[in-house]
């Protein structure tokens, strides 16, 4: 075999390589689109942040750990701590909730919205009162994060100050101001057609 032919050979290896890089590059930006449809509104975003923050965090995760509390505890999160502490008041039950950094995963096998981040102070008001559920929070730090990040800023995450109250988690409705300037009205869930 000439030097000719084995270098002949070898340029024919590396154009092969090159087109299967080439071709492996393309199927995966094929794997991964952008999200199809239209983007919510703002309001739209951060109410659907409000309710999956109540209802995971606070209803599903922290609610039912303290059914019976008497005084104050901290929970563990992921990451992070809630120091939770339970008053009641003829009907009304009121959770007075500071999170420190807490985080909740939602779905460890997801990629997208994997995991809810809170830090600062929430009241939760079960009962009593013209409403049924009733949720307060100045300047906390909310956000359902994509931790693999593969759409950055597809999340409303910010610090959030917030007066919502409503029949239950679909209900809920009020005002919240996202990171000191951005008004947003919160208005009940749509129900499913």
């Amino acid at each position: 075999m000439s030097r000719n032919q084995l270098l002949l050979g070898l340029a024919s290896a590396l154009i092969a390589a090159a087109i299967v890089v080439l071709v492996i590059d393309v199927d995966e930006a094929e794997l991964d689109p952008a999200p199809a449809g239209p983007t919510p509104a703002p309001e739209e975003r951060a109410a659907r942040l409000m309710r999956t923050f109540v209802s995971r965090v606070i209803e599903q995760e922290l609610r039912p750990r303290v059914a019976e509390l008497e005084g104050t505890r901290v929970f563990d999160g992921s990451r992070g701590t809630a120091t939770v502490q339970r008053v009641i008041e003829g009907e009304r039950v009121e959770l007075r909730i500071t999170f420190d950094g807490y985080v909740l995963l939602l779905d460890p096998d997801a990629t997208v919205e994997n995991e809810i981040q809170a830090d600062g102070p929430v009241t939760y008001t079960r009962g009593g009162g013209d409403a049924g559920l009733r949720v307060r929070g100045t300047d906390v730090r909310i956000g359902v994060f994509d931790a693999e990040a593969r759409y950055p800023g597809s999340d409303a995450a910010g610090r959030f100050t917030f007066d919502l109250s409503g029949d239950d988690i679909g209900g809920l409705a009020g005002e919240a101001v996202r990171n000191d300037d951005e008004r947003l009205e919160i208005r009940p869930a749509t129900p499913a057609p």
